[in-house]
């Protein structure tokens, strides 16, 4: 699936060209995609991925706390609702990846002591820091950009994957579906508030070097669970 074509302005064009400064494309999303993992593998990545989920509304909750702007406050608390399910706690992201690595195998005792790699816990650690102690355009550019940017583009395709090789349903990669329509919104109207909000270049350079530690980070985060994806296939 292609990621929607966003018009934006000319802050916005620097901070993709930062995205594309050191391209990278998550080996274990091709790797599940074409069924080349055996189902612990996987498993392991969806335990790995829903120890970053469990904190994700942590990271919106701090930048609104951070925001004034009332246009980013509403995009952040309609984000907060969506992760928390609308209200309903079966939909809510949590529940959801929960849900997708009981389907891989995942035993409830797994799920509640899962130890996090080094890695996972340095992602978790980046994405606590730059929300909690940065500007929220800093931390907008890293979490809007950095994170769910990519999601709509890779997570449609995992899912489908999922289901192909390894005999999930609709409802067991619900976690992934659901941020294909909502991820591509946030992240259309997260470029639209950095655009508006970054009016100094201070605040534009240390939007791009957020974003550059972001990427910096998960992508640290990425090729550790790919090679430890790699161990348990052996």
């Amino acid at each position: 699936m292609k990621t929607a074509e966003i018009k934006h302005g000319r802050f916005v064009d620097e901070l993709f060209h930062v995205m594309r400064e050191q391209p990278f494309r998550d080996p274990s999303f091709d790797a599940i995609r074409s069924g080349r993992m055996p189902r612990e593998a996987v498993k392991l990545w969806a335990l790995q991925t829903m120890l970053v989920v469990r904190h994700f509304t942590r990271f919106i909750s701090a930048i609104h706390a951070n925001c004034a702007d009332r246009d980013a406050q509403m995009l952040l608390a309609e984000n907060l609702w969506e992760e928390h399910g609308r209200g309903n706690t079966e939909r809510d992201h949590f529940s959801l990846a929960k849900r997708l690595a009981r389907s891989l195998g995942a035993s409830d005792e797994e799920i509640e002591n899962f130890e996090p790699l080094p890695e996972t816990t340095d992602y978790i650690n980046y994405c606590l820091k730059v929300t909690r102690e940065a500007s929220f355009i800093e931390s907008m550019a890293a979490i809007g950009l950095g994170i769910e940017y990519f999601m709509p583009q890779f997570f449609g395709a995992l899912a489908e994957g999922l289901r192909s090789h390894y005999g999930l349903t609709a409802a067991d990669v619900q976690y992934l579906s659901v941020h294909v329509s909502e991820d591509q919104d946030h992240s259309r109207r997260s470029i639209e508030i950095i655009e508006k909000c970054a009016d100094t270049d201070e605040a534009k350079e240390k939007a791009k070097q957020a974003l550059r530690e972001m990427l910096a980070v998960k992508r640290g985060f990425a090729e550790a669970l790919y090679e430890r994806m790699k161990n348990e296939a052996r």
